[in-house]
């Protein structure tokens, strides 16, 4: 009896152990939840076996490249000002109350009222379907081998891959290759050049890796060369691929170097010196070793590997990438990867790449198949209304897993300080930060530490945040794959997700293009208009704490700058000889007027002469910009005036891209017209250049006769020649009379003796070759008998 399962009693309550499907939730909002105790829920816990294990720490491999310690100030001052702000709450100076929930422990958290809760609209759009024409597509500058018989039902150990490598995968908990893991491994593992594009999250990282360790482990093992060559966009994503790679490789002999801005030179100078087998790299901090490490080059480079490869190819890194692809060897294997292809990757593949491999799981178009998409329509006089709406979703809605892009790193900064002081625990990424700072921001955000990142589009690219719920987009981004990649942070390797994007009046057209790539039903979500003013009531009552952070953090930066001259002139003082200064592929003014050409906005002159010229302007000038300044629309918002600018900001790089978009292209192949063939009759036109042997043993009919003519030719004009100081009054070359032309007599014979209208003869009025009236030999009887 005790084998038997017991039958569930009618009163008796059953444990829901089924997990909540994305369908499920509408996504509306809600009370923050407690967040659950780890250390009781662990299923996988396994005890350590020693203490090398216990000490073990992924980043700790990392570490060796970061020597400063981070400093950050913000967070505390946020804090002083919310506990100043919490003791005058309710007074009569300050009347909005921004109340506080404390839970079990130091979770500090906003308040949310029952107000606040109230439902949003959420429509569903609907996409227009009009019939299209069937466009023609783009051909490629050259000919692709399209890989598309790939074995989806593959597995990684029937794809040739050794057992260090099968074993590392197995530590890492891949069960199957996704799609374009299936089509790339089997390919590059041939040795042959690829171009691969597959949407965000599919695991790209490992799908060029685990080819390129496989071939390395076959290499010769006399001295250590670098082989392997792997370039990336933006620091952030290096240390990914870096990590990736030590994974991978950890039961192998391969050596693994990282080259990227931020982190410590000397350190990598050591590493870069050993010849680690594969180099990973952003291209700045690459090019300054190349030019300042002496034992290091890229002259035995065998696999150039270029991750995100159309941000690596546009105009920003153009110089730089084609210094260190002409330091390459011309023999490598080169491998390009990316969520979206430009037609700059197809230049260079067109250039660079030898009988490449396409491999396209993907359209360069498409989001993951489990986002959910949501837009929330700005009216262009409301373009205020931005930030107290990003509040209002994350202090209602999305209270955590959540990234916001925006476009500028001020806004950035300040949307930090504005959320922080509204009680949400958020941090920020973007390149005004030290490297140290941002790997510990983004470390932060990884173990959960804060609720909130605020990012550039630095962290838009490559990036695998695990459990990354939404993304939201404070400005929409300039182009359809930007955006792609923005939302490509979340749903994830089968996971879902959702973004949701703020967009205004000027950003519609990006709104339907995305709605028109859309798989899924994009949804538009309606926040309630008095939930919209009550969160406007309270960034109005902090906008004074804000302003008063970022007044003490330019008091401190100040300070700062003058304390480092300081120390840089005493370090001056001290090693006046000791220290070299690192050079560059590019001399300065070079370097200056790239970032002025790159620059989005014109830059402002600060010479004198410019004041000059202003005053010297004449009289008329001046009036009429007196009268422009009078009819100037009223000053705008504050707000408004912050979200105009991102918006400028983004139509300027929209107007750059289209400017670019309008120029001729290089012409790199001509193919020939296949409808209209050469006939024969356009050849016959061209004569065959002459040739004294050719005609000499030109033995044909034809050739024959045209060496007789032109003898005949050449003699006759030498008669003639003589024959031209003889003559009547008009004759020509003749001997005869008034209008005889090559005759001996007669008044019109062309070549005769005798008649008068006679051809060739020797008599008669009409005889050709013959003489008389009938022709002849009688014509010869009847002249001699006149005679």
């Amino acid at each position: 009896m005790a084998d038997l399962i017991k039958t569930i009693e009618d009163d008796e309550e059953v444990p829901d152990l089924s997990e909540p499907s994305d369908e499920e939730d509408d996504f509306q909002p809600r009370k923050k939840e407690k967040k659950k105790d780890k250390k009781g829920d662990d299923d996988d816990f396994q005890f350590i076996t020693s203490t090398e294990d216990y000490n073990k720490d992924t980043w700790n491999d990392l570490s060796k490249y970061i020597k400063r310690k981070v400093k950050t100030k913000l967070d505390d001052k946020i804090n002083k000002f919310r506990s100043t702000r919490s003791a005058q709450n309710g007074s009569a100076n300050d009347p909005i109350q921004i109340k506080e929930e404390e839970d079990a422990g130091d979770d500090v958290g906003l308040f949310v009222s029952e107000e606040d809760l109230k439902k949003d609209a959420i429509k569903t759009k609907e996409k227009k379907v009009k019939k299209e024409k069937a466009k023609a597509e783009d051909q490629d500058l050259i000919d692709f081998e399209e890989c598309t018989n790939y074995d989806t039902l593959a597995t990684f150990y029937n794809m040739n891959l050794s057992r260090p490598l099968l074993k590392a995968v197995t530590s890492m908990n891949f069960v199957n290759p996704t799609p374009i893991q299936a089509a790339t491994i089997p390919v590059a593992l041939m040795g042959r050049d690829i171009c691969g594009c597959a949407a965000t999250g599919t695991g790209k990282t490992a799908a060029y890796m685990l080819p390129t360790l496989e071939r390395l482990l076959y290499r010769p093992l006399d001295g250590a060369v670098t082989r392997v060559l792997v370039l990336v966009p933006t620091r952030e994503l290096g240390v990914q691929v870096y990590q990736v790679t030590k994974q991978l490789s950890q039961f192998t002999s391969v050596e693994v170097g990282l080259s990227v801005g931020g982190l410590d030179v000397k350190v990598q100078e050591s590493v870069l010196r050993k010849n680690p087998d594969i180099v990973i790299a952003t291209p700045g901090r690459l090019i300054d070793h190349l030019a300042n490490t002496p034992t290091f080059s890229l002259d035995t480079i065998e696999v150039l590997i270029l991750d995100e490869a159309d941000r690596m190819l546009d105009e920003y890194f153009a110089e730089q990438m084609k210094h260190i692809v002409r330091q390459c060897a011309r023999t490598r294997q080169t491998i390009l990867f990316s969520a979206t292809m430009t037609e700059e990757v197809k230049d260079l593949a067109a250039v660079s790449l030898d009988k490449p491999v396409k491999v396209f799981v993907d359209s360069n178009q498409d989001v993951a198949f489990n986002l959910r998409q949501e837009f929330i329509r700005i009216r262009k006089e409301r373009e205020g209304d931005r930030e107290a709406i990003l509040a209002a979703l994350i202090c209602r809605t999305f209270h955590d897993h959540t990234m916001v892009f925006v476009q500028t790193k001020k806004q950035a900064h300040r949307l930090h300080i504005v959320l922080g002081l509204l009680g949400v625990k958020v941090g920020e990424l973007h390149g005004n930060l030290s490297q140290p700072q941002r790997l510990e921001n983004l470390r932060k955000f990884k173990d959960e530490e804060i609720d909130v990142l605020l990012a550039t589009d630095v962290a838009a690219r490559g990036l695998d945040i695990s459990g990354v719920k939404t993304v939201i987009n404070f400005v929409m981004p300039a182009t359809l794959q930007h955006y792609i990649h923005r939302v490509g942070r979340t749903a994830r390797a089968g996971r879902g997700g959702v973004s949701v994007s703020l967009a205004g009046e000027q950003e519609r057209s990006l709104v339907k293009e995305v709605i028109k790539q859309a798989k899924n039903p994009v949804k538009n979500r309606i926040i309630p208009p008095d939930i919209i003013e009550k969160y406007n009531k309270k960034l109005q009552s902090i906008e004074e704490d804000v302003e008063n952070i970022l007044e003490e953090e330019r008091q401190d930066r100040e300070i700062a700058k003058i304390e480092n001259q300081a120390n840089r002139a005493e370090n001056m003082l001290k090693e006046s000889d000791s220290k070299d200064q690192r050079s560059w592929f590019q001399t300065k003014k070079e370097r200056q007027s790239e970032k002025e050409k790159l620059m989005l906005t014109e830059k402002q002159d600060k010479d004198p002469k410019s004041k000059n010229k202003k005053e010297k302007q004449p009289l008329n000038i001046v009036e009429e910009k007196a009268k422009k300044a009078k009819k100037k629309a009223p000053k705008l918002d504050p707000a408004e005036e912050r979200a105009m600018k991102e918006l400028n900001k983004v139509a300027a790089y929209q107007a750059r891209m289209a400017k670019r978009s309008n120029k001729l292209k290089k012409i790199r192949t001509c193919v020939d017209d296949v409808e209209t063939p050469y006939t024969h009759k356009q050849k016959a036109n061209k004569r065959k250049a002459s040739s004294f042997a050719n005609d000499l043993t030109d033995t044909s009919r034809k050739g024959v006769k045209r060496m007789r003519y032109e003898a005949n030719d050449k003699k006759k004009q030498k008669t003639f020649n003589k024959g031209k100081s003889f003559g009547g009054k008009s004759g020509g070359k003749s001997f005869g009379e008034k209008s005889g032309g090559k005759s001996f007599g007669g008044k019109s014979g062309g070549k005769s003796f005798g008649g008068k209208s006679g051809g060739k003869s020797f008599g008669g009025k009409s005889g050709g070759k013959h003489g008389g009236k009938a022709g002849g030999k009688p014509g010869l009887k009847k002249s001699f008998k006149k005679r």
